[in-house]
């Protein structure tokens, strides 16, 4: 069974007057069915207002669909007595990490969930030490979270989302607010929780290099998914990504580079490595 599956999901954001009449309809997500099992790492690209937030809201039932159906761990979003199960099985992780945080304290904070579900005290403290030593931040335990930088922030969040035992993960652009290195350390964090404890990771991003390790990206426009497969697939496709308006990992961008000028390289190289590798064995001419 899939552990996430939307099914012809349609979302329409709908805009009223003061007095409460529609003023318009947008359709955010058009018709999108995809399926997510246990332990896959899915990321899932687009340009601001393709619909990919959209369509993470839903698998937290944050949003319900307008059209169509989504289920959890075989639940279906829009059955109000499953919601509590549903959040527990699906936990979210948003852009500014400011939102999630609210303990004065790091290992107060990511203990807040579980104590919400009830969980014994010994089982709480088991769970908070557990899920700051997975995103690395067990050291800053008693630390204010006000004083973390903006990657160690949303590092915590990670933790206290861990901290529910949750099968799937969502992050929703969850680097969007952070410099380089904290981009590097959420996704690291979230690379570790899919590699060593099995979680699914659902990543909404713009950045290309973050999903590079992905087991299968989706690519959305206009609420649609128009292009899914591997990484490697995808990112062979560089003209149409560009017509996307999105980008290509810089390494795979000049590779294509390369290629235009009569290089043999292999499409969709992903790293630097492939890329010194695969010139090795490029025959020059003259």
């Amino acid at each position: 069974m899939n552990l996430i599956e939307t099914k012809n999901l349609s979302f329409d954001y709908i805009r009223r007057d003061e007095e409460g009449n529609v003023e318009g309809i947008t359709r955010a997500v058009d018709d999108v069915s995809l399926s997510v099992k246990q332990g896959d790492f899915i990321a899932i690209l687009g340009h601001n207002g393709s619909g990919k937030s959209t369509l993470a809201k839903h698998i937290n039932a944050i949003l319900y669909p307008t059209e169509g159906s989504v289920f959890v761990d075989g639940k279906d979003t829009k059955n109000e007595e499953e919601i509590w199960n549903i959040r527990q099985n699906a936990g979210m992780v948003f852009q500014n990490p400011d939102n999630q945080i609210i303990g004065q304290v790091v290992e107060e904070d990511v203990g807040f969930g579980p104590e919400n579900l009830g969980v014994p005290t010994k089982e709480i403290w088991e769970r908070v030490e557990e899920s700051l030593k997975a995103v690395g931040m067990y050291e800053y335990r008693k630390h204010s979270p006000n004083k973390l930088s903006g990657g160690q922030k949303q590092r915590v969040s990670i933790a206290g989302v861990i901290a529910m035992h949750p099968k799937c993960i969502v992050l929703d652009e969850p680097t969007a607010m952070l410099d380089p290195n904290g981009r590097k350390e959420v996704i690291r964090a979230a690379r570790a929780l899919n590699d060593v404890e099995n979680v699914t990771i659902i990543l909404i991003t713009h950045y290309m290099e973050e999903v590079i390790f992905a087991d299968k990206v989706y690519v959305m426009d206009k609420g649609q998914i128009v292009m899914q497969g591997t990484p490697r697939e995808v990112f062979s496709k560089v003209e149409e990504l560009k017509s996307l308006r999105l980008d290509v990992p810089q390494v795979t961008l000049l590779a294509y580079e390369l290629q235009k000028r009569g290089l043999q390289l292999p499409n969709g190289i992903l790293t630097t490595d492939e890329l010194v590798q695969a010139l090795k064995h490029v025959k020059i001419r003259g």
